[in-house]
């Protein structure tokens, strides 16, 4: 809409006339009346829906339950476990006989030893292979296992993650409210872009009433032989021009309406009926060196970068750990039987070290890794931080400049009218010619156009300073009367 209210055309002056004179006539707005749609209530129609918004709680969401992972991840974990097995092998076989308390002095071969030995050949069985024990057979096994395994020391690889899902938690919520204000900033944008174009549809009708009104001039003064034939053609053709000034206004109000209406989610079908009163919003009293300091601790994108450098950081603690030793407790109880039952319990208590004495380079490349991104979010932080003094600078310099325009441009409204009222007037005693008169209502058109421009820019420019700043909120936004 931007695009429409700054541009400069001759013909474009025609059908935007006195967009300054329909929004003088806007009533105070106090209290909206109902059905009407003010830019808070569109705000939080957006919000509701918009799926920026649904990414950013999307985040959040996510950030939260990092959180709570890493939380978990320092407490003792209680593991339960089943398995079935079965098996033929020797050492398998005598191994679930043992755990399940019942081997005997049989599975070693001691009945075919007792037999040999009675039968008198004690020597040649002593050196024969027991078959009970070679070959057992099919042996199965049920066991049912409760593992508690409880940290002990990990060189603050926990610990780092949970500072890290911490900041990023903060980052998520941060990047939250920074979003919410850049969806108020573009409701407002459509919001007065809509209401600009109501206003030049309005504009279109007094071209189409003032083309109509120079035809019929141009005709009484040609039937009295004052002016030329010429003279009613170029009214005709002015009144053409006027109408067509009217289709584009339409065709832009149409597109401004459709824009605002997808933003907000209003169904297709439901007229949208802005509140009366324009946009107003304050901006901050205190001095430009001041402003630009306090965003950097109030804006909160900023403040999210800040936070995702605080995750970097722990990402290299994280990183670091991997050089140290890790130490857990495991307690376990566990049953084994023939059947699936809980008997034959017993008991482990175990204290498990690892530590990585050599890895031929892996922990080191995920330490530069870690590093290099804490770098990266640091350059990222400044390069944002720029930004946003350059923002502030150029929202607060448009801010004035609209405003000493808007001063500028009423004076010019006001001697254009002027101009225009004394050319009809030579123009009806025949001591001027029809282009000088076109001229004219041309000049106070573009002078009219101009001051509505000014204002739009001006309030675009007040919500971009506070959008900077961080302060654009529900608050900040008002509808008042206009005033001329």
């Amino acid at each position: 809409m931007a695009g429409t209210i700054c541009r400069r055309s001759p013909r474009a002056g025609v059908w935007i006339a006195s967009a300054l004179g329909l929004l003088a006539a806007v009533p105070a707005a106090a209290a909206p009346a109902a059905g009407t749609l003010t830019p808070v209530e569109a705000y939080r129609m957006a919000l509701a829906r918009t799926p920026v918004m649904t990414e950013a709680r999307a985040r959040i969401a996510e950030a939260h339950g990092a959180v709570r992972e890493a939380k978990g991840n320092l407490l003792p974990k209680l593991g339960l476990s089943f398995a079935a097995s079965g098996s033929d092998n020797p050492l398998n076989v005598f191994g679930m006989k043992l755990q399940q308390r019942s081997a005997t002095f049989n599975d070693f071969g001691a009945g075919s030893f007792l037999q040999g030995i009675q039968s008198g050949n004690a020597s040649a069985v002593l050196f024969s292979a027991p078959d009970e024990l070679n070959r057992p057979g099919f042996y199965t096994n049920y066991q049912t296992k409760l593992q508690l395994t409880i940290p002990i020391y990990n060189g603050g690889l926990i610990w780092g993650g949970l500072r890290r899902a911490r900041a990023m938690a903060a980052a998520a919520r941060r990047g939250e409210r920074m979003a919410g204000q850049k969806l108020l900033f573009e409701v407002i944008g459509r919001y007065e872009g809509l209401r600009t174009a109501d206003a030049y549809v309005g504009v279109a009708g007094q071209a189409i009433r003032a083309a109509r009104s120079y035809r019929e001039l141009s005709r009484k003064l040609f039937r009295h032989g004052v002016v030329a034939k010429t003279d009613v053609l170029r009214a005709q053709v002015q009144l053409g021009t006027a109408r067509l000034g009217l289709m584009r206004a339409q065709k832009q109000r149409a597109l401004a309406g459709e824009g605002l209406r997808i933003l907000i989610g209003r169904p297709e079908g439901r007229a949208l009926r802005l509140a009366p009163g324009v946009v107003t919003i304050d901006v901050p009293r205190e001095a430009l060196g001041r402003l630009k300091a306090d965003a950097e601790t109030a804006n909160p994108g900023l403040r999210a970068l800040d936070a995702q450098v605080r995750a970097a950081r722990a990402g290299v603690h994280q990183a670091r750990a991997a050089y140290l030793p890790h130490f857990n407790l495991m307690l376990a109880r566990e049953w084994n039987d023939r059947t699936v039952a809980l008997s034959h319990p017993s008991y482990t208590v175990a204290g498990v070290l690892n530590w990585d004495v050599l890895d031929f380079g892996a922990r080191r490349g995920a330490l530069d890794r870690a590093q290099a991104r804490v770098i990266r979010k640091r350059a990222a932080l400044q390069q944002a931080r720029d930004g946003i003094r350059l923002q502030i600078e150029q929202a607060w310099q448009d801010a004035r400049l609209a405003a000493a325009r808007i001063q500028v441009k009423a004076a010019a409204v006001t001697a254009a009218a002027e101009t225009a009222r004394l050319e009809k007037l030579r123009y009806e005693q025949g001591v001027s010619i029809f282009t000088q008169l076109l001229s004219a209502q041309a000049e106070l058109d573009q002078a009219r156009a101009d001051r509505v421009a000014a204002r739009y820019q001006e309030t675009m420019a007040r919500a971009a300073l506070l959008l900077a700043l961080g302060r654009l909120t529900p608050a900040a936004v008002q509808l008042t009367a206009h005033q001329p």
